[in-house]
């Protein structure tokens, strides 16, 4: 996984849909599931920084039985600590064999336009 890609990929995102878009980038190599942002920006939206751990979804999810079977998500809802909600989107980054090493996440806090 090339980090250095979705690092640029994730600041044009976030650069474009400013500050209530935050976009991570997880690695999954490291087998640590508790540990895995590798690249964030905006993390002010779920308050997390690099070296935190995904979503309880999302960590749910990974936790599934067969991990090649897991599928990208896009548009869900989510609430955050503080009850913010979050329009969420979830891609799995695969390797050549097709298992998960990486979760590319943009979280688009939408409260203001639902209030």
């Amino acid at each position: 996984m090339d980090l250095t890609f979705f690092e640029r990929l994730s600041k044009a995102i976030a650069t474009q849909f400013g500050d209530h878009c935050e976009v991570a980038v997880h690695d999954l190599k490291s087998g640590d599931l508790e540990h895995t942002v590798a690249v964030i920006e905006n993390g002010h939206v779920t308050h997390r920084k690099v070296g935190d751990g995904p979503s309880r979804v999302v960590l749910e999810t990974l936790k599934a039985d067969d991990p090649s079977a897991l599928e990208d998500r896009s548009g869900y809802l989510m609430r955050t600590h503080d009850g913010r909600i979050l329009k969420c989107a979830t891609v799995y980054i695969r390797d050549e064999n097709g298992m998960p090493e990486g979760v590319f996440a943009i979280n688009y806090d939408v409260t203001e336009f639902l209030m």
